[in-house]
């Protein structure tokens, strides 16, 4: 259908080459591979964002976990320190170093909500010098055993 000619001149140039442009008779549309490939590219990107979101639940709860650990270890070394050095839960029982995890001086089980964590002290008595009493303590929880903090203190006799 032509247009007529007392509204052609009324209409912009732009919009004379728009209607040109579409031609409503062609069959202008997307192709099957078009539509496979637009839809592979967003499984993708579907894909992509569910991973990142799995790492990042993984990450909060390693986080949260080491954030109960460090508050169980914070306790433990208020305790500790605040001890008197004649006191049975500073005394050496067994460990052969300070790090023996395994013959320990000392054990606590704690349970937080943010999960089970052990608590292992071992006491070096005149280290660094014989006026000092040394006292390592280690956190450990079942969730990630490899997951360890340490904090040492000094104790003056």
């Amino acid at each position: 259908m032509k247009m007529p000619k007392y509204l052609k001149s009324q209409i912009p140039k732009v919009l004379k080459w728009d209607m040109n442009r579409f031609n409503l008779d062609s069959s202008n549309g997307f192709t099957l591979i078009e539509i496979l490939v637009a839809i592979t590219i967003l499984a993708i990107g579907i894909l992509t964002v569910s991973q990142m979101t799995i790492l990042g639940m993984r990450t909060s709860t390693v986080i949260n976990q080491r954030m109960y650990a460090r508050e169980v270890l914070n306790r433990y070394f208020e305790a500790i320190q605040n001890l008197p050095t004649s006191d049975p839960l500073l005394d050496w029982v067994q460990s052969a170093n300070l790090d023996d995890t395994v013959n320990y001086d000392h054990r606590v089980i704690e349970n937080t909500p943010g999960g089970i964590y052990t608590v292992i002290w071992n006491i070096l008595d005149n280290h660094p010098d014989n006026r000092f009493k040394t006292v390592r303590i280690h956190i450990f929880w079942a969730q990630n055993p490899r997951g360890i903090h340490s904090s040492d203190i000094l104790k003056l006799y």
